[in-house]
C-alpha cells in the first residue's frame, strides 16, 4: 500500500494517500469491521485539492457509479462478516448507487436508507428546497453488528403517548393496541432508537469549532450514530474518501482504530492536522512504499 503516515502507537490509526482502488486491492479479505464512505456526489465540480483523475469529472451519474462499482467490489471483500457499509449520496446518485449495491451485496443485505434531514443553506422558490442526504446501509452477511444502546436519543415529548409513572415513581410513555389490549411502556429516561430518518443533526456552519475549512466536511455526531451503533471498541473504521477526517477523528474519540485514504494531498494535510495537531507542511505531501 502507498504509506503516507502510520500512528499505531498514538492514535491507532493509519493515513494512506493513495488512489482509494489501489489502497483497497492491498487489503486483506475480511479485515475492517466498518466502512463508510462520501464519494463525489456526480455534480460536475472539482474536489478541492484533488487530482484531475479523481475529482468529480462525472456529471452523468451511471457513469459515476460504473467508476464507483470496483471500489465496492473491494469493499464488500474486506468487511468482516459482521461489519457493515455505509454509503453517503445525494439526490443525483442514490438511485443509480442502490441499484448497484443491490446486485453487488444482495437485496437481503440492504439494511437501511437512512435519510439525513437539515435546514441551513439556501431555499427555492421553483420547488420544495431539497434538504437531505440519502445514507445506504449494506451489511456483510445477515449476522451484522448493531449496537442499539449505543445510539438512543431522547424521547420526543407531546407525543400521541401518555405519560405515567412506574413503580419507582419514573416518567414513562404509555400505550394501549386497540385492537389487541396489549399495553405498551417505554420508560422515557432511556430514550429511544433512532428511526431512519435523522433531523436531530444539523449541517455545518460557519462558526462551528469542528470546521476545518474543508469543503465536503460532515458534522462528528452523524459519524458517531454510524460508528457507535455499529462498532466496538477496537474495531477497525475505515473512509476511504476521507476528506477532511471526520470518520477518523470519531473513531480515534471512541477508542476505534482507523485507516483513512484519499488521493489529494490537501485531504491528508488536513486530517494530520486534526489528528496529531500537525501544522500543514510548506510543501506538497509524498507517499512512500512501504
Amino acid at each position: 500500500m502507498l504509506n503516507l503516515e502510520q500512528r499505531q502507537a498514538d492514535r491507532g490509526g493509519e493515513l494512506v494517500l493513495a488512489d482509494n482502488l489501489e489502497a483497497l486491492e492491498s487489503l486483506e479479505d475480511g479485515c475492517v469491521d466498518l466502512i463508510y464512505v462520501d464519494p463525489p456526489f456526480g455534480t460536475g465540480s472539482r474536489k478541492r485539492g484533488a487530482r484531475s483523475d479523481y475529482a468529480d469529472p462525472m456529471s452523468d451519474p451511471a457513469a459515476l457509479t460504473e467508476w464507483l462499482l470496483p471500489r465496492f467490489e473491494h469493499c464488500r471483500r474486506v468487511l468482516a462478516g459482521p461489519g457493515s457499509l455505509f454509503v453517503h449520496l445525494d439526490y443525483r446518485t442514490v438511485h443509480y448507487v442502490k441499484v448497484a449495491l443491490d446486485g453487488l451485496f444482495g437485496r437481503n443485505r440492504f439494511v437501511n436508507e437512512i435519510i439525513w434531514c437539515y435546514s441551513v443553506g439556501g431555499k427555492s422558490s421553483r420547488r420544495f428546497a431539497r434538504k437531505h442526504d440519502t445514507i445506504l446501509w449494506y451489511s456483510r452477511s445477515a449476522d451484522y453488528a448493531f449496537y442499539p444502546d449505543s445510539v438512543r436519543v431522547p424521547r420526543r415529548a407531546g407525543s400521541h403517548m401518555r405519560v405515567v409513572l412506574d413503580e419507582d415513581g419514573q416518567p414513562v410513555q404509555e400505550k394501549t393496541d386497540r385492537k389487541t389490549g396489549v399495553v405498551y411502556r417505554y420508560p422515557v429516561a432511556r430514550g429511544k432508537v433512532p428511526e431512519d430518518w435523522w433531523a436531530d443533526i444539523e449541517t455545518l456552519n460557519r462558526a462551528d469549532s469542528e470546521r476545518t475549512g474543508y469543503p465536503t466536511q460532515k458534522p462528528e455526531r452523524l459519524l458517531e450514530r454510524i460508528i457507535c451503533g455499529c462498532t466496538e471498541p477496537g474495531d477497525l473504521v475505515a473512509d476511504f474518501f476521507c476528506g477532511s477526517g471526520t470518520t477518523l477523528a470519531v473513531a480515534a474519540k471512541h477508542e476505534r482504530r482507523w485507516l483513512g485514504v484519499d488521493s489529494s494531498a490537501e485531504a491528508i494535510e488536513t486530517c494530520r492536522a486534526r489528528l496529531f495537531g500537525e501544522a500543514p507542511s510548506s510543501g506538497p505531501v509524498k507517499a512512500e512504499r512501504r
